[in-house]
C-alpha cells in the first residue's frame, strides 16, 4: 500500500503506521490492524468499486443491527464522524472504513473432525439473529440502497461469461432467474441479506459468541439464500465424493444449523422447500465464473473437486445436493 494513503489513513483514524498490523483475507481491500483505545479495530482501505452511497447503504445496515444486538462487527466512524472516507492519489479515488475487530477463529479454519453439531446450531443461530433484527431495517435515504439479488456482481458475471456459450449452464441459469424472480417478496422472508454467509465469514469463539462479518456483498434478497449459502459451502470445505455420504451429511448440518436458526427467527417449509433451488441457483454461478479456471485440472484442489462432472450434473439436472423433505 502506498506510504501517503497509509499516512493519511492513519490521520483519519487516530493511528500511525507504525502500529498498523497487515491481516490476511482481504480479497478486494488492503487490511490492518490498529489498537483503538484498549482494543483492537480494523482498517479497511480499497479502490473505489461501487457507488459512495451503496457503501454506505451497507455501512448504515451494518451499524443498524450493531446497536440492535445483531452478532456482528461494528463500522466505526472517523475523526469526522464519517463512516466512509474517501481518498484519491495519483487518480485513483480510494475507500477507507472501520470496524470494530471481533475475536474468534474463522469457521473455515476450524478441521472438519471438529465440527460438532453445536457449532452448527451456533451458526445457525448467529444467522437467524441477524435476519430477525433485519427485518425491521428501513434504510434513512432511499439512494443509500443496496442491490437487488439479480443485480449482483456475482450474477452479472456469471451472465456475462455464459453469453457467448453453448453450455447448457446459460439457459438453466436464466431459466432459473426467471421463476426466482416470481417469488414473494413478503418482508418476513425478503430483505437485506449478507448474500455471502459462509464459514469464512463466521468468527467463532469455542464456548463464547459467533460473529459474523464482512457484508460487503449484502444486498436484498431472501433470507432462505443466506442459508443456502451456508450449506453449499460446507459441501465443498467438506467434499464428499460418496453422494448418500453428502446427502446424509447435509441432512444433519440443516437439522442443527435449522435448529439454532429457529430459536431467532422463522424459516417456513415453504422456503425451506426454496432452498434446493437456491443451492443450484448459487451452483450455477459458481460453476461459470471457474470455467476456464487453471485449478479445474488440480484434483486436490476446491476448484478441481467442485468441477469434476459439474458439467454433467448441470446438463442433467442433478440437485446440488438431495435434501430430505
Amino acid at each position: 500500500m502506498d506510504p501517503d494513503i497509509l499516512i493519511s489513513a492513519c490521520n483519519l483514524y487516530q493511528t500511525t503506521p507504525d502500529v498498523l498490523i497487515p491481516l490476511s483475507g482481504g480479497h478486494y481491500n488492503a487490511v490492518y490492524q490498529f489498537p483503538c483505545g484498549d482494543k483492537h479495530a480494523i482498517l479497511r482501505i480499497g479502490v473505489e468499486d461501487c457507488s459512495p452511497d451503496q457503501t454506505l447503504g451497507m455501512l448504515e445496515w451494518v451499524r443498524f443491527l450493531s446497536r440492535e444486538g445483531a452478532p456482528v462487527s461494528a463500522p466505526l466512524p472517523s475523526i469526522r464522524n464519517r463512516l466512509l472516507e474517501n481518498l484519491v492519489l495519483y487518480g485513483t479515488r480510494y475507500t477507507l472504513t472501520a470496524f470494530e475487530k471481533a475475536e474468534g477463529t474463522l469457521a473455515e479454519n476450524i478441521p472438519p473432525s471438529e465440527w460438532t453439531d453445536e457449532l452448527f446450531s451456533a451458526i445457525g443461530r448467529a444467522a437467524g439473529r441477524l435476519h430477525s433484527i433485519s427485518a425491521r431495517y428501513k434504510p434513512d435515504r432511499k439512494s443509500r440502497t443496496r442491490p437487488q439479488w439479480f443485480e449482483s456482481s456475482e450474477i452479472q458475471e456469471a451472465t456475462t461469461l455464459l453469453a457467448t456459450s453453448t453450455d447448457p449452464a446459460r439457459e438453466k441459469l436464466a431459466s432459473l432467474i426467471g421463476e426466482l424472480k416470481h417469488l414473494p417478496t413478503s418482508p418476513t422472508d425478503f430483505g437485506l441479506i449478507h448474500d455471502d454467509l459462509h464459514f469464512t465469514n463466521f468468527l467463532i469463539q469455542p464456548g463464547g459468541p459467533v460473529t459474523i462479518i464482512d457484508f460487503d456483498d449484502c444486498g436484498y434478497g431472501w433470507f432462505a439464500m443466506d442459508v443456502a449459502m451456508a450449506l453449499f459451502d460446507v459441501l465443498v470445505l467438506y467434499h464428499l465424493p460418496d453422494e448418500l455420504e453428502a446427502q446424509r451429511f447435509a441432512a444433519r448440518f440443516m437439522s442443527h444449523y435449522l435448529a439454532g436458526y429457529h430459536l431467532e427467527q422463522d424459516l417456513s417449509p415453504f422456503w425451506q422447500s426454496q432452498i434446493q433451488h437456491f443451492l443450484k441457483f448459487k451452483e450455477l454461478c459458481i460453476y461459470a465464473t471457474l470455467m476456464g479456471h487453471a485449478d479445474i485440472a488440480l484434483p486436490d484442489t476446491w476448484v478441481g473437486r467442485f468441477m469434476r462432472g459439474r458439467a454433467e450434473r448441470i446438463a442433467n439436472d442433478i440437485p446440488y445436493v438431495v435434501l430430505a423433505d
